[in-house]
């Protein structure tokens, strides 16, 4: 109860026992119950109860992490931020990745360029542009508006 910050009085309060009570289990007279002792850890926010926060605890007003890292209250507002750009990160990442593999798949034996479903692709140095082509693979004319009902 000391390590907690607490008086007698105030502890007691909290765990609706008498002062008298707390000075015992102080003085070791009689043993602290193990619920009492794990509330006032809890209410004076020494350990976290929900599921997911083990190993995460509160002192002297910070969060600290598992590892040993302290979060002090204002780290918070960019977490949010954080955790949205990352997955933008994330994102960006796998598209960038499915692009190189498939350009990989396209490229021909020479490495130059490859022919495949009406689109002519050049991959010199590992860059792509790819634009519409006709039947024998020179660039195609767009077609002109049909009128006809």
């Amino acid at each position: 109860m000391l390590d907690a910050g607490l008086s007698p009085e105030q502890a007691g309060k909290i765990l609706h026992v008498t002062p008298r009570t707390i000075r015992y289990w102080i003085s070791g007279k009689v043993l602290v119950p193990y619920a009492a002792y794990k509330l006032v850890r809890i209410m004076r926010l020494f350990e976290l109860p929900c599921e997911g926060w083990d190993g995460w605890h509160m002192h002297s007003g910070r969060l600290w992490s598992p590892e040993g890292y302290a979060f002090q209250p204002h780290d918070a507002n960019w977490w949010n931020l954080l955790v949205r750009r990352a997955e933008g990160f994330d994102r960006q990442y796998t598209r960038a990745n499915q692009l190189a593999v498939a350009l990989q798949r396209l490229e021909g034996p020479d490495g130059v360029s490859v022919h495949a479903a009406g689109y002519a692709v050049s991959v010199p140095g590992g860059c792509a542009a790819t634009s519409p082509t006709d039947a024998v693979g020179r660039a195609a004319k767009p077609t002109g508006l049909d009128l006809s009902l």
